[in-house]
């Protein structure tokens, strides 16, 4: 170290009270040091004059082409280009000016065109967790998952115009929109937000978000707004519809994220019920109908159930009371029992994707509500596919059994009647039953209901509403991105957000 005040580098004494001065620069000479300081300098800044000093717009291409040649890349980063790596040319200033006030901050160049894999088929082995996956593996692992995008599209361009008249007119009905959203960019920006009962608002934009910045894609500029009633309603991306509902569009259930009033984690759910499966084989599950649930929602159709399989030895239903916690079973011990009845809820009812994590028979009527994903239920008792079982119709005549919709109407219903025939065929043929239980394991769970698929399914979506989208897309200032609208408290921007 230098002395306090001192100003030259120490010296090393040498025989005879000569000295050596420890600075390299003393090898060369002072003289000879002081011509590579200037020299130098005066390289450096003839460098910057030819870069900045010019007086066109095309400098700093020219800085950034020189510093990404193949000559400079390797004395820049200290090694040569990958063998087969190809040179991607910056942005000229003409083509940012071209694209827009914010087009230089984005290059759309850096986003992967397809994964570029020639091995694809629906045999190809996959990682059901990976929400990286490209638009030709999502087509090649879970075919016939975009049927009701491809219906909402073929609606909203041949009987309705999505113009941004129709954009205001389904997102300001001011009941039902519970936020409207912008992905521009590979972003998500939130434009309005209204909470949702519980956390189903948090939950929905986050599993959006997710789904957006794994992309290794360019996603389209799109705006829309969503609606997280158990219903759907028009314009709008929503939970569910009815068979007669067309003007709306299905997403994923925000249940693929968390549903932490019930269940927890998606993904946890997934490796408890892994747990459970592997420590509860087939033959040691419960040989019973099993269901727990709340008599609040869908009260009618749990009354006929419960009513119609009363006496039954196969009977394990059971009204959940959430004070009582002998009535309560984890969701993931569900899968401890080999059969499970499935009546729907107010609309639908959200354990269906939870229930078919485990390899069970999921016992139901046809469904009055569609999921993005039900149409891929296989019914069919003479199919060696068949991954679930609807009771049939009743037949003929018949009163049915007295039940009572929410607000306490009486009324009389016969949509489980024929459940004990249903389960006598099941528990007379194992084999039968079981083979519907791989079924589900290896089509829903390990495919259909994966992480993976949610997140290909987003995608899909947005690219689905983009060719029916009328009106172009761009950040006006209105809005917030989602990652500091999620740190603020996820106010809604339009009430006084600082973003």
């Amino acid at each position: 170290m230098f002395a306090s005040g001192s100003s030259s580098p120490p010296s090393l004494p040498l025989p005879g009270g000569k000295s050596l001065s420890t600075s390299p620069l003393a090898a060369f000479g002072r003289a000879r040091a002081r011509y590579l300081l200037v020299s130098g300098a005066l390289t450096v800044l003839l460098l910057l004059f030819f870069v900045f000093g010019a007086d066109d717009a095309a400098a700093p291409h020219r800085l950034g082409h020189a510093l990404h040649s193949a000559k400079w890349s390797q004395w820049w980063h200290g090694s040569a280009k990958t063998p087969g790596e190809e040179e991607i040319p910056p942005l000229t200033v003409d083509e940012q000016v071209a694209g827009g006030p914010v087009a230089h901050l984005y290059d759309d160049r850096k986003w992967v065109n397809g994964s570029g894999r020639t091995d694809l088929s629906y045999d190809t082995p996959f990682n059901r967790d990976d929400l990286t996956l490209c638009e030709d593996e999502c087509d090649a692992f879970f075919p016939g998952l975009w049927k009701e995008i491809d219906r909402s599209v073929k609606y909203f361009t041949e009987v309705v115009k999505y113009d941004k008249e129709y954009l205001e007119y389904a997102c300001d009905d001011g009941i039902w929109t519970h936020m409207r959203v912008v992905v521009y960019n590979n972003r998500l920006y939130i434009k309005s937000y209204k909470q949702s009962d519980f956390t189903r608002s948090q939950a929905a934009l986050a599993l959006l978000n997710l789904a957006v910045m794994t992309s290794r894609e360019k996603l389209p500029n799109v705006e829309f707004c969503i609606g997280l009633q158990d219903w759907g309603s028009r314009g709008k991306f929503g939970l569910d519809r009815s068979p007669d509902l067309e003007d709306n569009w299905l997403m994923p259930d925000y249940g693929w994220w968390s549903w932490p009033e019930h269940v927890g984690s998606y993904q946890e759910h997934r490796e408890k019920t892994l747990h459970v499966e592997q420590q509860t084989p087939w033959e040691q599950k419960i040989n019973k109908l099993m269901w727990r649930g709340s008599m609040r929602v869908g009260t009618a159709d749990r009354e006929s159930l419960m009513a119609v399989a009363q006496g039954h030895d196969w009977n394990d239903i059971r009204a959940l009371d959430w004070e009582d916690k002998s009535t309560q079973v984890p969701m993931a011990d569900h899968c401890k029992w080999k059969f499970h009845g499935f009546p729907e809820g107010n609309t639908y009812s959200g354990r269906l994707r939870y229930l078919q994590n485990c390899r069970v028979v999921i016992v139901t009527h046809e469904p009055r509500w569609i999921q993005h994903w039900t149409h891929l239920n296989n019914a069919d008792w003479n199919s060696m596919d068949q991954n679930i079982v609807y009771v049939p119709k009743a037949l003929g005549e018949g009163q049915g059994v007295l039940v009572h919709d929410n607000q306490g109407h009486e009324s009389y219903d016969r949509t489980w009647e024929r459940l004990p025939e249903t389960m006598d065929a099941l528990l007379s043929d194992d084999a039968h039953a079981k083979r519907i239980a791989d079924n589900q394991w290896t089509f829903f769970r390990e495919r259909y209901i994966s992480p993976a698929s949610a997140a290909c399914y987003w995608r899909k979506l947005l690219w689905g509403f983009s060719k029916a989208q009328l009106y172009t897309v761009d950040l006006r200032g209105d809005e917030t991105s989602y990652h500091s609208f999620v740190l603020k408290g996820m106010k809604s921007p339009t009430d006084n957000f600082n973003h």
